[in-house]
């Protein structure tokens, strides 16, 4: 997976956590996500229900991190605390990679 996908795959994420009624918030666990194609008649409903799928499985993955990674993350795109004496470009960097990784294993590319 290259950069600008990962960081495109983050950007979806970003946008999904931003809007209202997630199940996260009512405690419930993120899971992978499997393909949840709804079908439509037009492309950017197929392309909107892509969208919905990787930042499902973006969530899944980066609620696998280690806690630091994970707050490297959150504190990088959605703007919350960062509290560390470790650098956070060297744990975003750390966590990007490991994104990667666990993107590639979900299948998603």
């Amino acid at each position: 997976m290259t950069d600008d996908r990962l960081s495109y795959l983050l950007d979806v994420w970003r946008e999904w956590i931003r809007q209202t009624d997630h199940r996260h918030e009512l405690g419930y666990p993120s899971t992978a996500a499997g393909i949840r194609y709804r079908g439509g008649t037009d492309f950017e409903t197929m392309a909107d229900s892509m969208d919905m799928t990787h930042a499902l499985a973006v969530d899944a993955a980066i609620d696998s991190l280690e806690p630091l990674e994970r707050r490297a993350v959150h504190h990088v795109l959605i703007r919350s605390q960062w509290a560390s004496s470790i650098p956070l470009q060297d744990v975003f960097a750390r966590a990007r990679d490991m994104l990667k990784i666990t993107l590639h294993r979900r299948g998603i590319e």
